[in-house]
């Protein structure tokens, strides 16, 4: 049998766990838990590096308005018209509404790399939890008993592993509301 591997360790190391009871289920027609799993697969990992690099850049965006502020500055003292100052103002006021968004999206990543993780880990836990209670009747399906009790057992843990990993795919949606905003133009350039 394949090892699985999953983009979150913790949730390879759960389908490593979950073998027996994928292999049970299979034999009995029931939903196959290390599927469930693949709903929450996730790289907290590489989304932080994102957001990492998007505070990267929004310190670059911060830097560039400070130096267009300086040489906005400079010339409004030279005797520019007080067109171009209000010009100015506006190009600086989009500088700093970038730099803010940026900001805002790389901590939004940062909080939402945590999350996912956080659960990936409780899941993995959780259900293996569930396949280790339910060991003895998983090994008597794979040992060929067909009794009730067992089957009942094996197919009502698959079911718990599902609905696990459904409760915790449920706990996303307040992320999926914080990342709403990040569908708008931060900036609208003039």
């Amino acid at each position: 049998m394949t090892a699985e591997v999953f983009e979150h360790p913790a949730l390879s190391s759960a389908a490593a766990e979950l073998a027996e009871l994928r292999a049970a289920a299979g034999r009995l027609g029931v939903a196959d838990p290390v599927a469930a799993l693949r709903h929450l697969d996730c790289a907290p990992a590489s989304i932080r590096t994102s957001a990492a690099a998007v505070d990267t850049g929004a310190l670059a965006v911060t830097s560039a308005q400070a130096e267009f502020r300086a040489g906005v500055e400079r010339a409004e003292n030279g005797g520019s018209t007080e067109t171009f100052g209000t010009w100015a103002d506006t190009v600086d006021g989009q500088y700093a509404a970038a730099a803010r968004a940026a900001a805002e999206t790389a901590a939004l990543g940062a909080r939402l790399a945590d999350r996912l993780d956080e659960l990936a880990v409780a899941a993995s836990s959780e259900v293996c939890a569930l396949a280790s209670a339910a060991s003895a009747s998983v090994s008597a399906v794979l040992a060929g008993d067909r009794s009730a009790e067992v089957v009942s057992e094996v197919s009502a843990t698959c079911t718990a592993v599902v609905r696990a990993v459904s409760a915790k795919i449920a706990l996303l949606s307040s992320l999926a509301a914080e990342l709403e905003p990040l569908t708008a133009p931060a900036v609208e350039l003039s």
